[in-house]
């Protein structure tokens, strides 16, 4: 599935974007010899998601499996910024009750951030998603990669 799909399951907060599902088979085998599987969610407001504009969580994950090309394997996970303060913010735009909640100031911020150090003048506003024809940039996610090669 290219693209979104903003209020997944009729839920205001979930949107679940650029799915893919597929799988190999070696013609001397019935069964199948490898996979790929993958996708994005975001949480938050569905503005919030498409422009890259806070509060909002944004994860991917992609896994490749391969039986007979063991090189073709490969493991990809990556997450927007994600802080303590910003799960609150997040949350109390559904809680109203949180809205009360205060926390210091550096706990607040303590969380994983994106690898480039610019990411919040860089990644902010950005539209997201192939129908509005812009590119995934790895430097607004934090992310983990695995390949053997």
């Amino acid at each position: 599935m290219d693209g979104w799909w903003y209020r997944a399951l009729a839920l205001p907060f979930l949107h679940i974007g650029d799915v893919t599902l597929g799988a190999e088979w070696d013609l001397k085998s019935p069964l199948p010899t490898g996979f790929t599987l993958g996708g994005a969610v975001c949480l938050g407001k569905e503005s919030n998601c498409k422009t890259n504009t806070q509060p909002f969580i944004e994860g991917r994950t992609y896994v490749g499996i391969s039986a007979t090309l063991p090189e073709d394997n490969f493991f990809i996970a990556m997450v927007s910024e994600l802080t303590i303060g910003g799960v609150i913010d997040l949350v109390s735009e559904y809680v109203p009750a949180l809205d009360t909640v205060s926390i210091p100031g550096k706990l607040s911020e303590s969380g994983i951030y994106p690898y480039d150090k610019n990411y919040k003048t860089k990644c902010a506003g950005q539209l997201d998603g192939y129908a509005n024809e812009t590119t995934l940039d790895l430097e607004c996610f934090a992310f983990f990669s695995f390949s053997p090669i």
